[in-house]
């Protein structure tokens, strides 16, 4: 199985890590500027830095990478180098390179929006129709919007998506760390971020089919899992 592939199912998996709350919030706590753009309130850069620190640093983020990095030990890309895929040395390996490049993802994205006073926060779309809706999600990984809320090109995205793509160059064995690779990893990178903000826009849904079928009841995923306080 190549490369590609494995990225693909990487791209999967981090989809399912999105954060999506299955649970509602507290009215009587007060929002805070973090997280989700549900709360209609202008981000400082401290805002963005927890933002950052929960999506890079939070329980989830150390955990999702052991889900590609087992993948890659199972269904390793031709030519794999052997002290990639055999053995917890390699499963370390694979997991540090998912964990480094989702480091520098989101300190690229976290680094730019600050510099270019972008707000990294999705914003929802106001259509009830399915498709339009999709639509928005997929077009806001292209133009979101600025710190006042006027629409501008999602550098953070893209800055971000190539960040982490070609992180690998640095230390990924000969024949992954080229740059067709990087680009490669750079695009799948990016279709995670689209896919990020599909599911953010149909999180009411996702958040009501787990309580139909009781997901939160018989507790298949943790609550640091499905909601943070954010």
């Amino acid at each position: 199985m190549n490369a590609p592939t494995c990225n693909i199912l990487a791209l999967g998996l981090l989809l399912a890590a999105s954060p999506v709350h299955a649970q509602q919030r507290d009215p009587s706590i007060a929002p805070r500027c973090i997280g989700s753009s549900a709360f209609s309130c202008r981000q400082t850069l401290h805002d963005k830095f927890m933002s950052y620190a929960i999506d890079t640093f939070g329980p989830r983020a150390l955990f999702v990478p052991l889900f590609p990095a087992s993948y890659f030990m199972a269904f390793p890309p031709d030519r794999y180098p052997r002290d990639w895929r055999k053995g917890l040395p390699a499963l370390g390996r694979n997991c540090a390179d998912q964990f480094a490049a989702q480091v520098s993802l989101q300190t690229a994205r976290f680094a730019t929006s600050a510099i270019l006073h972008e707000d990294p926060r999705y914003h929802h779309s106001a259509s009830k129709h399915p498709l339009l809706r999709a639509g928005h999600a997929l077009a806001y990984s292209f133009v979101d919007k600025s710190d006042s809320g006027h629409g501008q090109i999602a550098w953070s995205n893209f800055v971000g998506a190539a960040a982490s793509g070609y992180v690998g160059r640095l230390y990924l064995p000969a024949g992954f760390n080229d740059v067709s690779h990087a680009d490669t990893n750079m695009a799948i990178r990016f279709g995670v971020l689209a896919g990020r903000n599909v599911a953010e826009e149909f999180a009411p849904e996702l958040s009501r089919l787990t309580r139909k079928l009781h997901f939160k009841n018989i507790h298949l995923l943790p609550e640091w899992w499905t909601t943070l306080d954010r």
